[in-house]
């Protein structure tokens, strides 16, 4: 069949979203999902031409199953790729919350960040003194901050709302700075610390390692994302868990892999939903942690 053919035979099925006939329904509602997001704008055409209540929710659960099944293909490749950026997986889940997200302009926007703090680095910096420079660009030339922990918006986990706000989370940040520092081939990783999001520096004069490579003893420091790139110790992260009364466990000092990354950015945004009533957005999120 021809691409006109095929944009033929999906007008003619999207115009009937009124079908009586809940089986016959559903095999129209079928072919019309095999079209994938191409079918996306005429289902919109028809939503906003639509008379009827019943219909309209029709045309919202065919977009809206369409958008997840490109919201879990699109992940499904991620993982698999061996690369895996950590922006890559944030745009996905961005794109998918925000259907205008302009990929284009974001990754731009992502880019002209790392090139000026780039520029101002060089090799003959120690480990401190690149943390520095990042820090100084991130929150002291375009003011990053991140929303109290008590007060975590579901806007918040958005690239597209960070990059335009300067506003995140712990996480948002948190990869945000990750993204950067990866880029730029400094060994920064996420650490999965219960109730915190932190940074480790692993040790940069030795070969680059996958993160459960590396041991406790390969971490020169660790930094909160949330609070200006703070820098503190392998003893304060042991101080905290003693007085949170927390038992200690060997992840909370190592570096954890970019997917364990946006899992735990996916199960804190269902939490970020359920806060708001939002239960409706909370579906694909766990559809999502199923491919994991």
């Amino acid at each position: 069949m021809s691409h006109v053919d095929e944009i033929k035979e999906l007008d003619a099925l999207v115009r009937l979203m009124d079908e009586p006939n809940e089986a016959m329904f559903v095999e129209i509602r079928d072919k019309v999902l095999s079209y994938g997001k191409q079918a996306i704008p005429l289902l919109e055409e028809a939503w906003v031409n639509t008379m009827g209540d019943d219909d309209s929710e029709r045309i919202e659960g065919i977009i809206d199953e369409i958008r997840q099944n490109e919201l879990l293909n699109e992940f499904t490749k991620w993982i698999e790729d061996s690369d895996n950026e950590i922006i890559t997986g944030l745009i996905i889940i961005s794109k998918y919350f925000q259907p205008e997200f302009d990929d284009d302009y974001y990754i731009a926007s992502f880019n002209k960040l790392y090139r000026e703090i780039w520029l101002e680095l060089n090799d003959n910096l120690t480990a401190l003194e690149k943390i520095k420079v990042i820090n100084h660009v991130l929150y002291g030339v375009y003011k990053f901050s991140s929303e109290p922990s008590n007060i975590v918006k579901s806007d918040t986990f958005f690239i597209n709302k960070v990059l335009d706000t300067k506003k995140g989370n712990s996480l948002s940040i948190g990869i945000l700075y990750i993204a950067m520092a990866q880029k730029l081939g400094i060994p920064i990783f996420g650490v999965n610390l219960t109730s915190h999001f932190v940074l480790g520096y692993m040790d940069d004069f030795i070969d680059p390692k996958l993160p459960y490579e590396y041991t406790e003893d390969d971490a020169l420091f660790y930094l909160n994302p949330a609070n200006i790139g703070a820098i503190f110790t392998h003893n304060e992260i042991s101080n905290y868990l003693l007085q949170a009364k927390i038992s200690s466990k060997p992840e909370y000092f190592l570096p954890c892999s970019n997917l364990t990354v946006i899992r735990r950015l996916i199960n804190e945004l269902i939490l970020s939903f359920e806060k708001e009533n939002r239960h409706s957005k909370t579906i694909a999120l766990s559809r999502l942690l199923t491919i994991f």
